[in-house]
């Protein structure tokens, strides 16, 4: 059996943190290593981490390099030929890392497989403009809603618990880590997987626990809207074309002020991050 390395990017987790990785020692079989790229947590998230366990390890980055960069950090301290990337928040179930490893192994052209990590992140086709235009303005983001029962060829999984091939990794560079500090660096990744020839996979039945939004809640409304749509229009000017940014600048425009409508008390971070994204 191939062991798995495993990649945690934490950044300032809270308690979450240990329960991943007692969640992921657990698993004796699966797994060869444990690495915690830490991009200079302020908290107590690696204090409450049990390091007694010979896989696990704690790599400590002087400043916040971002999720895209604390994945790239990880994989050089790794070297098995799958990598499974986790959030902090996410425990994992038991038989979920094999079942990722094996349809790797099974399908040599996969290049990242994902699984079921709850009803909020189903996985998502690539955007387009007309997707994007449309989630900017609050209508809602496509997703490809299951239950699914069976594997299937999808664009992006959730990037929460992503096994990668290493081979496909190396293959298309890494990660970006000019997305920062978080956000569209996994579909940035997915995009150049397939734009390489490399195919995204999604198990339903391999399954993880996963809490969502710890980071969003220490960035606040004003801080989320700042690294998430600056990270779409880099990435609607890197993937699809520099042209469509003012009209996707303008859907965003209009529906965050439906959203300062419905929610007064938040209009004013709302508005300062409009203000600061719009000149990205």
């Amino acid at each position: 059996m191939t062991a798995t390395s495993v990649v945690i990017v934490n950044w300032n987790s809270g308690p979450h943190l240990a329960r991943a990785v007692a969640s992921l020692v657990a698993i004796t079989d699966a797994i060869d290593a444990i690495v915690v790229v830490d991009n200079a947590s302020t908290d107590d998230s690696l204090a409450e981490v049990d390091t007694s366990d010979s896989r696990v390890r704690i790599v400590r980055n002087a400043t916040n390099t971002g999720f895209a960069g604390g994945i790239n950090r990880g994989a050089r301290e790794t070297s098995g030929p799958y990598m499974l990337v986790l959030n902090p928040d996410v425990q994992v179930q038991e038989g979920a890392v094999n079942r990722l490893r094996r349809l790797l192994e099974d399908r040599p052209r996969i290049g990242a497989a994902g699984g079921f990590v709850n009803e909020r992140y189903w996985p998502r086709p690539f955007p387009t403009p007309v997707s994007l235009i449309v989630e900017n303005l609050g209508l809602g983001a496509r997703t490809l809603r299951g239950p699914f029962v069976e594997g299937l060829r999808v664009d992006q999984p959730a990037a929460s618990a992503l096994m990668i091939r290493r081979e496909a990794f190396d293959a298309v560079g890494g990660f970006d880590d000019q997305f920062f500090p978080a956000w569209y660096e996994d579909v940035d990744f997915a995009t150049a997987l397939a734009t390489h020839g490399w195919t995204c996979w999604y198990d339903p039945a391999a399954r993880f626990d996963h809490d969502g939004g710890y980071s969003l809640n220490g960035l606040g409304n004003a801080g989320f809207m700042m690294a998430y749509y600056a990270n779409q229009f880099r990435y609607v000017r890197k993937r699809i074309g520099a042209g469509w940014v003012v009209p996707i600048k303008i859907a965003l425009a209009i529906g965050t002020l439906g959203r300062m409508i419905r929610r007064p008390a938040e209009a004013g971070s709302y508005w300062q991050g409009l203000g600061d994204v719009l000149g990205q």
